[in-house]
């Protein structure tokens, strides 16, 4: 069993994410987990991801605060409770809203296959 307590977990930085904290909880660096790693991230006030693609797919699980999500040509405002999956080479962006804190958990599956 692997876990990882909340003030342990790996700081990272990705290009394309601004006014925002990232940290691995599962994965990668921290634990056998293969093909696939979690990662919290915490938005502050006017935080914003790029619209960017990758090749891997994505789940976002919103744990707090309200954010607008564009995934194509749908934009959606997502808030604590609601998630979104995003498939492999598909663009998203997203961004913080309500000027506070957002916080929202990232499963990465670096191998999915539709």
């Amino acid at each position: 069993m692997y876990i990882t307590k909340s003030q342990d977990a790996k700081a990272y930085e990705a290009p394309g994410h601004h006014n925002m904290q990232m940290h691995r909880i599962q994965g990668k660096d921290v634990s056998p987990l293969n093909g696939v790693w979690s990662a919290k991230l915490t938005l502050e006030p006017g935080g914003y991801v790029q619209a960017s693609t990758s090749p891997a797919a994505k789940l976002y699980i919103v744990d707090s605060g309200t954010l607008e999500f564009t995934g194509g040509d749908t934009t959606v405002s997502i808030v604590k409770g609601d998630s979104v999956f995003v498939l492999p080479g598909e663009s998203r962006a997203f961004k913080e809203i309500n000027q506070s804190v957002a916080v929202l958990y990232l499963v990465m599956l670096e191998n999915y296959q539709n």
